[in-house]
């Protein structure tokens, strides 16, 4: 027979004399008691003391043992207090490892199920904590997560600052992340300047702050940090010139390429989407003809205020309306095989469905016999597939990718393209020259640019350029420094899917707490780990 210890197995007991230990069902119940004759520490003086007041029993639930709940009713002295200036007549003594004032569970049963309450929260913690065989409501593990303090920081000196949406459109929260540490620090319910200004001017110590085009943070980091250097992130400054390029490509429509003959008309928005959007684009402008202002529309049709501008600005509600670009078919990549077999003579639908499907075609017979039917003639002719419909956007997109990271055939409409329009062949130098900024990291050559986009007459990037020099300083300092907001854009995605986990429904103090102690939690438990750097841009090569 094999003797084990109940001490060598549950050590937290070694410090108490056990007396009995009752299994029943599906619970482990074990009696102990204190040792008498060994003096306790006051909690309020730190006077040690052995003069016993009376005896009582707590009911410790601990963690869990061969799949039984485990509760320890332990015996306690209560002592006499034997200082006489002390507040306090009478305590309880504590058992280092397994007691803690006022609290009914184990050290550590308390820390998984603080571990769980901070990684899932409310009802799915609950779910969890009841398969570990202790039972908690949704709203006590709510109170264990919020009963956490905060755990504590260096006084960062370079911050990123960002926005992130808890309604989106219409609600939004400010998120400040210490950039050296890559910790979140604070998270507010909105993205006014006032509590960005009072963090600032109660943190002294700040030398940078990384941020996007926001004016709204770049007036509150001027108050409330005047001294710190403003850093405009290089992500947000290369997706503002995308912004600008799309604009310019869609304004030279007639320059793109002709679609094949498959290409279909540009679809009309419909769907929900698109009735939302005829609703409010008609209350705006009633609005506007009222006299209202676009903070006053904000409030009374509780929306974001840019989301107010952009449907002031539409003449028409299409323009504000969302809408997707097609996706090509599943038998797209199979085209050119088909037209080569039916120029073969191979006109049997059911022996060409299955060349393409040993080919990897999905799809069913119907989709190449419907295909063949209405593409005959030019089968018939010989005709090459039609090619792809390349929307504004995806020839931004093209124009906006490195060269090396495109293909071939990539490669050869965009060297057409800017052959054929020569504002086009200019925008496309300037995104060269745009990107060699970040790559070089020069300032003169951002000046250089702006000097050159200037002259150039494309009025969507002098726009552009006028806009980076009303904030030069920030934009240089982003091309000059190796600061960006590459860790509060991977906080701010950390933060949606805590605020998503919980379905949405989380107050901003409860998604504030779980934002930075999950933050902490991974970086305990994973020093080494370099997820957090996904979201670093480091020059061009991250850009695009």
């Amino acid at each position: 027979m094999c003797e084990v210890r109940l001490e060598d197995l549950l050590p937290q007991l070694a410090a108490v004399r056990v007396e009995k230990v009752e299994a029943s069902g599906d619970l482990l119940r074990i009696a102990a008691r204190t040792r008498s004759g060994i003096p306790a520490v006051c909690p309020g003086c730190g006077t040690e003391s052995d003069w016993v007041h009376s005896r009582y029993v707590r009911h410790v639930a601990d963690e869990a043992v061969g799949g039984r709940a485990v509760v320890i009713d332990l015996s306690v002295r209560r002592l006499y207090c034997e200082n006489p200036n002390c507040p306090k007549g009478t305590f309880a003594e504590q058992v280092d490892g397994l007691t803690v004032r006022y609290q009914r569970r184990t050290p550590a049963l308390q820390a998984v199920v603080t571990a769980i309450a901070v990684a899932l929260a409310g009802k799915a913690g609950a779910r969890l904590l009841a398969c570990l065989h202790h039972v908690l409501s949704w709203a006590t593990v709510l109170n264990v997560v919020m009963a956490v303090p905060d755990p504590p920081t260096a006084a960062p000196t370079v911050l990123a600052v960002d926005d992130f949406a808890l309604r989106r459109g219409r609600r939004y929260g400010t998120l400040l992340v210490d950039v050296e540490t890559r910790l979140p620090i604070e998270v507010w319910g909105t993205r006014e300047a006032e509590p960005l200004i009072r963090w600032l001017r109660a943190h002294p110590g700040i030398e940078a702050v990384c941020r996007d085009g926001s004016a709204t943070f770049r007036g509150a980091i001027s108050s409330g940090a005047p001294a710190a250097v403003q850093v405009s992130d290089r992500f947000h400054l290369w997706q503002g010139l995308g912004r600008k390029v799309y604009e310019v490509v869609a304004a030279h429509r007639d320059c793109l390429p002709d679609p094949g003959p498959e290409a279909t008309a540009p679809r009309t928005p419909g769907g929900a989407a698109a009735a939302r959007a005829r609703r409010l684009h008609t209350a705006v402008h009633e609005l506007l003809e009222q006299g209202m202002t676009l903070r006053a529309i904000a409030r009374h049709l509780d929306l974001d205020r840019n989301a107010v501008r952009r449907y002031a600005r539409a003449a028409t509600w299409q323009q504000a309306a969302p809408t997707w670009p097609q996706r090509a078919g599943i038998l797209a990549p199979f085209q050119g095989y088909l037209h080569r077999r039916w120029a073969e003579g191979e006109h049997n639908i059911a022996a060409l469905s299955r060349e393409v499907a040993e080919r990897g075609f999905s799809g069913s017979e119907a989709t190449v016999r419907l295909y063949v039917a209405s593409h005959r003639e030019a089968l018939d002719a010989g005709l090459p597939p039609p090619g792809p419909e390349r929307s504004a956007f995806e020839v931004s997109r093209l124009l906006l990718t490195r060269p090396e990271r495109l293909d071939e055939d990539q490669r050869t409409f965009v060297k057409q393209l800017v052959a054929r329009c020569p504002e086009l062949d200019t925008l496309y130098d300037r995104i060269q020259s745009f990107a060699a900024v970040f790559a070089k990291k020069r300032t003169s050559l951002l000046d250089r640019w702006i000097t050159q986009v200037k002259k150039d007459g494309i009025a969507q990037l002098a726009s552009y350029a006028n806009g980076l020099l009303n904030d030069l300083d920030a934009v240089r300092a982003g091309v000059a420094l190796p600061y960006n907001s590459g860790v509060a854009e991977g906080r701010v995605t950390d933060l949606k899917l805590i605020k998503r986990q919980m379905a949405g429904r989380a107050g901003i103090q409860l998604l504030r707490k779980r934002v930075i102690l999950v933050a902490h939690s991974r970086r305990t438990l994973h020093p080494h780990d370099d997820l957090d750097d996904l979201w670093t841009i480091n020059g061009y090569e991250n850009l695009v």
